[in-house]
């Protein structure tokens, strides 16, 4: 575990470097949601570092957070050096938020509401980043080229995290739909898949197969099934 997180803190910030601000963020994003659960093992030289390069990103993409992270590390040298920054509030523009919502669909969202009521002691996360959770130094050499690129690009709909155990992850859930019938998504769907092969974990992939019936109820019955189903690894986890 050691050396993961040595690697891990050596490739961060070179792999981010050449990345657009807004895909930079999104990589900060989940290693900063790592670092604020307190349990990582990440050197302080790396979390130092982190900060001061996640406040300078924040600054120059103008993220409606900054003052607030700014205020939480005033310790280190760049946030106390721009005094101006906690005293500033952020800029706010005129006319509509141009935000979007974190589910992407009605179904995401019904299935997000369902979820916890089976792991009621554990953690559980939409659209967590492949890379955030998969060890890709012991699987790189077991993926293709297109499988390297494709596993820092994506995300997995649904991760549970055992709290108890450093917020290990247990299970990875895809939700399916009939957009996953699409070429494009089922060449991306085995990408994936092969990732998971390569990783020896399993990746419950679970679809309404009445598409209108995705309400609350009707995905409690889903997963209530799927669970059921787990210790049979060749069973079907659609929707009879």
């Amino acid at each position: 575990m050691a050396q993961v997180t040595t690697f891990f803190e050596a490739e961060l910030f070179t792999f981010a470097e050449p990345l657009q601000a807004a895909q930079r963020a999104k990589q900060f994003e989940f290693t900063n949601l790592i670092i604020a659960l307190g349990q990582h093992g990440f050197s302080q030289g790396f979390v130092d570092r982190f900060v001061d390069e996640r406040l300078k990103l924040m600054q120059e993409t103008k993220h409606s957070a900054l003052l607030n992270y700014a205020q939480s590390y005033q310790h280190r040298p760049w946030p106390s050096r721009s005094s101006s920054l906690l005293q500033t509030k952020p800029e706010v523009g005129t006319g509509k938020a141009k935000t979007i919502h974190l589910f992407k669909s009605k179904q995401q969202e019904n299935f997000y509401e369902v979820i916890p009521r089976f792991f009621p002691t554990y953690h559980f996360y939409p659209n967590v980043a492949l890379s955030s959770v998969l060890n890709y130094p012991d699987i790189k050499d077991q993926l293709s080229e297109k499988s390297k690129s494709y596993f820092f690009q994506t995300i997995i709909d649904s991760v549970v995290f055992d709290v108890s155990s450093g917020h290990e992850p247990r299970y990875f859930i895809e939700l399916d739909s009939s957009f996953h019938d699409e070429t494009k998504a089922q060449a991306n769907d085995q990408l994936k898949d092969s990732v998971f092969r390569a990783a020896n974990t399993k990746l419950i992939r679970v679809r309404l197969l009445n598409a209108r019936a995705s309400s609350v109820e009707e995905f409690e019955k889903l997963v209530r099934e799927v669970m059921r189903q787990l210790s049979t690894p060749q069973a079907s986890l659609e929707q009879p």
